[in-house]
């Protein structure tokens, strides 16, 4: 996302970039998302021309999206309920984003509306509008974390998280997600999805090295599937999640 937006705008080499940021990590003992974010903040270049909420909500606009994603939400939401309905029940689908990005960009997005709620980072803001800090990140663990949210029901930051809740009680069962992931900070979710019967796909973009990173997803045993992002109709990637979600249907109607 940064690559599509922040990268391009301030004329930012993406792989020096990164490569900065893991000096930084290494050296420092650094957080990894903490670190790049308070690049975005204190290096010159942002210094001079902060990265402020107006800023931000025009890059929204520059997000490019994989093929077929426009469309997906609605047809996935045709097919649950075509789905559903044959095996006479009345499931529904709920798309959550669980980001490392900035919430502004996301929460600025044309397909906002397809998300029930979105987790990602955000910045404090200062009198002039620029960031002076970073009030909430999400790093591989908090990514966990938001996951426990969601099964729980308990979506707002404010709310415990951590309350116990009974067997057989959880709003969405880990059984019946779906985490779609495509980088490093997403492998500990995927194990926690599939540890608890949920299901995990790697996507990558067009390249052999990217694939080659999902593939090792694939053979650790961290993700179940593996296939391009591309969430165009008849896709290697649209046919796994319809076997999954008819999977995640037809378990729910036989023991609701």
């Amino acid at each position: 996302m940064q690559e599509d937006t922040i990268f391009k705008e301030y004329k930012i080499d993406p792989s020096q970039f990164w490569r900065q940021v893991s000096r930084v990590t290494k050296a420092e003992k650094y957080d990894r998302a903490l670190c790049y974010l308070n690049k975005l903040i204190f290096d010159p270049r942002f210094q001079k021309k902060p990265l402020t909420e107006k800023r931000l909500s025009v890059l929204a606009r520059k997000v490019l999206y994989c093929p077929g994603v426009k469309s997906f939400f609605s047809r996935m939401d045709r097919f649950i309920k075509k789905t559903s309905r044959s095996e006479g029940s009345n499931i529904t689908l709920e798309h959550y984003i669980i980001s490392s990005g900035l919430g502004i960009i996301l929460d600025r997005m044309s397909i906002r509306k397809y998300f029930k709620a979105i987790y990602a980072c955000e910045y404090e803001y200062g009198k002039n509008k620029a960031p002076i800090g970073v009030k909430s990140v999400v790093n591989d663990a908090m990514k966990t974390q938001c996951l426990f949210r969601i099964s729980k029901g308990k979506l707002g930051l404010h709310e415990d998280v951590n309350e116990r809740v009974e067997k057989g009680a959880f709003r969405i069962p880990f059984s019946q997600m779906i985490f779609i992931g495509d980088g490093e900070t997403d492998i500990p979710s995927m194990a926690v999805v599939k540890k608890y019967g949920g299901y995990a796909v790697a996507v990558y973009p067009p390249g052999r090295e990217a694939k080659k990173k999902s593939l090792k997803l694939f053979h650790a045993g961290r993700a179940g599937h593996v296939a391009a992002a591309d969430y165009t109709e008849g896709s290697r990637l649209d046919k796994i999640l319809k076997r999954i979600i008819k999977a995640i249907v037809h378990g729910t109607a036989r023991h609701p």
